[in-house]
């Protein structure tokens, strides 16, 4: 029908998934818009059949979330296909749409190149008004539809920002308990959760207020080794997680523990640290394994994962379940804690009257010569980002094991759990 299209055309940026055929879209997505100088929560639903097959759990989960973002909204766009017959689903749809308390604006898509022509008298049968031609692929009458939208929204229903949202991103392998830590983070059922894997498709944000800070959650599909994506769908639903990933300032990597840390763990471990973002490992489904870990051996199974992922020697890790409500306290605060430290800035007279005398007192060497540090700063936050002007900077492995020694140095001197540090050089 084009819902997920025409969400990315009003959002002016790719966030649903778009395929040709029905079903793509299962958990609904939000997006704030500008539309004509007024900001908007659009969101996009899940494809709805009306009359779903008892056997059809999945369906039947993406009609309830669907239904719950209708009765939640001021404003209704229907779409229909402008190039078929209206069907009995439709016929259907526009009887219960008759309940809904908000407006409705029929719009008809995939009229492109028709949009001045007489829509076929069955579609003013429907009863609702306004009624609009578009076309969602080619942007033909979008430009009216912003229009209708503007006109239809109040004034008050607008979404203003007083607030930094860290965006956070929850990544890991299929079927780890993403999306169960994301509804139980945000304290409803938000995204849909089944044994069948690949079920969440679309990064889903949504921004949540806590006492521990203000955040934009986002549920992301799993990530799968590039070979094994055979489905267009899968790729790009793929390239969505990559997206989320290299936008979030923090991600929160799930991991199974009955399942062990397998090679496609340890290549988001990577992704994770290429892209220096803050990190919190949480090792969930403890529950399956509580009766046979006491508090010294889940110390030690955490201790063993950090190993195994080598990449995030640097992150935070946190053991429990997602199923258990009282789990939720202790992500929240911990990525407080990181977010913190990943936008906090060292004083400049400490780092030089402090910390560079002891760089030098270690006297290491670098091409047969004494290294010496002459100056030092943080150039920058969010990852922090430590600027050198030293005597001799050696080889590029030479660089990169000076970098590890200062960056363990830095560390040593205050609490930088959860962030990665960024050493530069400049030599003299």
């Amino acid at each position: 029908m084009g819902k997920s299209t025409l969400f990315n055309r009003l959002s002016q940026e790719r966030i649903a998934v778009v395929d040709s055929r029905p079903g793509i879209t299962r958990d609904f997505l939000e997006n704030v818009v500008d539309i004509k100088g007024k900001k908007i929560k659009l969101v996009d639903t899940g494809g709805l059949e009306i009359l779903v097959d008892p056997q059809n759990e999945m369906q039947k989960k993406v009609e309830e979330k669907a239904w719950q973002a209708i009765e939640e909204a001021d404003l209704l766009l229907w779409l229909l296909n402008g190039r078929e017959n209206l069907t009995s689903i439709d016929w259907e749809l526009a009887s219960r749409l008759r309940g809904i308390k908000s407006p409705v604006v029929v719009v008809v898509n995939k009229r492109e190149g028709m949009t001045s022509e007489t829509l076929p008298s069955e579609f003013f049968s429907l009863g609702f008004e306004p009624i609009i031609q578009i076309s969602a692929t080619h942007g033909d009458g979008l430009r009216q539809l912003r229009e209708i939208i503007a006109q239809a929204t109040e004034e008050d229903g607008q979404i203003h920002f007083d607030k930094h949202h860290i965006p956070v991103a929850i990544v890991g392998k299929p079927n780890v308990g993403k999306s169960t830590l994301y509804n139980l983070l945000l304290g409803k059922e938000r995204s849909i959760v089944s044994d069948i894997p690949g079920t969440t498709r679309d990064a889903l944000p949504c921004s949540l207020d806590t006492s521990f800070g203000y955040y934009q959650l986002i549920d992301t599909p799993g990530l799968v080794a590039r070979s094994k994506i055979k489905e267009r769908v899968n790729f790009y639903a793929s390239l969505r997680t990559e997206e989320s990933l290299q936008g979030a300032d923090i991600v929160l990597l799930v991991v199974d523990p009955t399942q062990g840390i397998t090679r496609q763990d340890k290549r988001i471990a990577q992704r994770i640290k290429e892209g220096e973002k803050g990190c919190l490992v949480f090792i969930n489904k403890m529950d399956l394994v509580l009766d046979h870990y006491s508090q010294w051996q889940t110390e030690k199974l955490i201790e063993e994962i950090r190993q195994d992922l080598g990449f995030l020697n640097y992150a935070s890790f946190l053991a429990g379940s997602a199923l258990s409500p009282s789990i939720s306290q202790d992500v929240f605060l911990t990525l407080a804690g990181i977010a913190t430290r990943y936008y906090q800035r060292i004083k400049t007279s400490f780092l030089n009257e402090s910390l560079r005398p002891k760089i030098n007192q270690k006297n290491w060497k670098v091409g047969g010569k004494s290294f010496r540090t002459y100056y030092m700063h943080q150039k920058d936050v969010a990852p922090p980002r430590f600027y050198l002007s030293v005597n001799i900077c050696g080889s590029e492995r030479e660089k990169k094991h000076l970098a590890n020694r200062i960056e363990k140095m830095i560390r040593k001197e205050g609490d930088w759990e959860g962030v990665p540090i960024l050493i530069e050089f400049s030599c003299e």
